[in-house]
Formats: structure tokens, C-alpha cells, sequence
């Protein structure tokens, strides 16, 4: 055997494992994409047969007219888009300034983080009646707008948005703060002059991940907003009464605004973290 060709014969073992390590969660992960896009768009008879149908035999739509035919959709669309929204928007922001605290003070990283994770800790059934006592007084339980859902959400949110963010702030140097302090320029208009465009690639991870957070989440959303419903529940009735079809489609729904979000905040992401890496 000539040198180095045990090398070269590992390298190619290693290579082909990594391919198959790849092709397995590839695979893992489209599987449940497929098998929901399957009963979204084929007769139920199809769903239950046995043996399985792994392929479409026929194809339907009928589920996706049912979906659109409940009235309820359209405002549920549109109360989650609305929840979404402002819920990523406040998480991010207040996740910010505690990331830039946690990340500029040795007391506040002992204690931000701690407090603010540790109240996720609580269960959820434990919250819910002093939250729906709390949102009844202010008149935002079950409102149609979701508002008390937004800011329930966006409260849920923060430790996400905070722990994103908290590195890209580590990462911005103390001297260019330092130096626009001697300018004469405030910490507040050097946190959104200089800081927060620094961040902004996290910025954009932070809105995606709690805009999806709020967009999926499922108990609040339930517990909070009974009649006005968001989209989660009204998936989970369907599931419950046995509509196999329409919940499939109405899954299939609800992932193309998170898609539309990623893709629209991808190339300001892509954009920050190429500038990041060539300071």
C-alpha cells in the first residue's frame, strides 16, 4: 500500500459517513413534511388505508376548500399574524436591551438571565389563572385584536430573543461605546446608533425565532383566547374531531408565513453575518 493511501482511505470512510449521517436527517426531517402534504391533498380513504399508500393514488383539494370555507379562518389568519407580529417585535426589543445589560454588567449576568429564564420554569397551568384575572381586569382576555395573547407571547419570548442576542453584543468592542461617549453621545442613542445595527444579523434570528415561537404556540393561545381564536387551537380541533384532511391542510397553511418571515429576513441576516466576519 502506497503512503498515504490508509489516509486517503479514511478520509473517504469519514466523507461517506458524514453523507449518510446527512441523507438520515434529510430524510428524517421530510419525511413528516411529505406524509402531511400527502393527506392534505388525497381522500381520507387514502389516509386510513392499509397497507399504507406512500404515494398519492388520487388527488384532491377538497380538504383545502373546507379549510377556506370555515369563517373563522380569515380572522384566525390574521388575529396570528397580528400576535405574531407584535410579540416578535416587543420580545426583541426588550430582549435587546437586556442582552446589552447582561452583556456590559457582571450583576446583571448573575441575576438577568437566572430571573428571567427561571420564570419559564413555572408551569404553565400554574400562571393561567392569575394571567387570564390579570388580562379580564385590563379588558384584553380574549380579545378579538389577541392583544393580552401578544403580550403573553412576547413575555414567553424574551429569554429567546435575550440569549440570541447576548453574544453579538459580547462581540461588539467596549472602545467604539467608549469613543462615542466621548463624542459626547448618550447610552441610549449609542445603543440604537451603534449597537443595534451591529447586531442586526441577530436581530433578525431574534425576530424570526419569536415570531415563530408566538406563531406555534399552542396552551397560552388556547387558555387566553377561547372564542377568538388563533390558528394553533382551531389546528387542534380539527385534529380532535377526527378531520385528519383539513388539519393536514390547514398545517400546510400555517407554515408558509413562518417560511415567508425566514426568507424575507434571510438576506439581512446572510448580509450582517458577512459583515461581522470581515471586521
Amino acid at each position: 500500500m502506497k503512503p498515504g493511501a490508509k489516509g486517503d482511505t479514511a478520509d473517504r470512510s469519514l466523507r461517506a459517513a458524514r453523507l449518510a449521517l446527512n441523507a438520515f436527517v434529510i430524510v428524517g426531517a421530510a419525511l413528516p413534511l411529505y406524509i402531511l402534504a400527502k393527506q392534505a391533498v388525497t381522500p381520507e380513504l387514502e389516509t386510513f388505508a392499509w397497507p399504507p399508500h406512500w404515494t398519492p393514488h388520487h388527488l384532491t383539494l377538497a380538504h383545502f376548500i373546507s379549510v377556506f370555507a370555515v369563517n373563522e379562518l380569515r380572522s384566525a389568519v390574521l388575529r396570528s399574524l397580528g400576535v405574531a407580529a407584535v410579540s416578535a417585535a416587543i420580545a426583541t426589543l426588550l430582549g435587546a436591551m437586556l442582552a446589552h445589560a447582561v452583556a456590559r454588567s457582571s450583576l446583571a449576568q448573575r441575576v438577568g438571565f437566572s430571573t428571567v429564564s427561571g420564570i419559564r420554569l413555572l408551569p404553565m397551568i400554574a400562571v393561567a389563572i392569575p394571567l387570564g384575572i390579570i388580562l379580564a381586569t385590563f379588558g384584553i382576555y380574549d380579545s378579538p385584536t389577541g392583544i393580552g395573547l401578544a403580550i403573553v407571547h412576547a413575555a414567553i419570548a424574551i429569554p429567546t430573543a435575550a440569549l440570541t442576542l447576548y453574544a453579538a453584543f459580547v462581540a461588539i468592542p467596549l472602545e467604539i461605546e467608549e469613543a462615542a461617549w466621548i463624542d459626547g453621545a448618550s447610552p441610549l442613542r449609542i445603543f440604537l446608533t451603534i449597537d443595534l445595527p451591529m447586531a442586526r444579523g441577530a436581530i433578525a434570528t431574534a425576530l424570526i425565532l419569536c415570531f415563530i415561537l408566538s406563531w406555534d404556540e399552542f396552551g397560552f393561545a388556547l387558555l387566553v383566547q377561547q372564542t377568538n381564536r388563533t390558528l394553533p387551537p382551531l389546528l387542534y380541533y380539527y385534529t380532535v374531531f377526527g378531520n385528519v384532511g383539513p388539519a393536514s391542510a390547514l398545517a400546510l397553511l400555517m407554515m408558509v408565513p413562518a417560511i415567508c418571515v425566514v426568507v424575507a429576513l434571510g438576506p439581512s441576516l446572510r448580509g450582517a453575518l458577512t459583515a461581522g466576519s470581515s471586521r
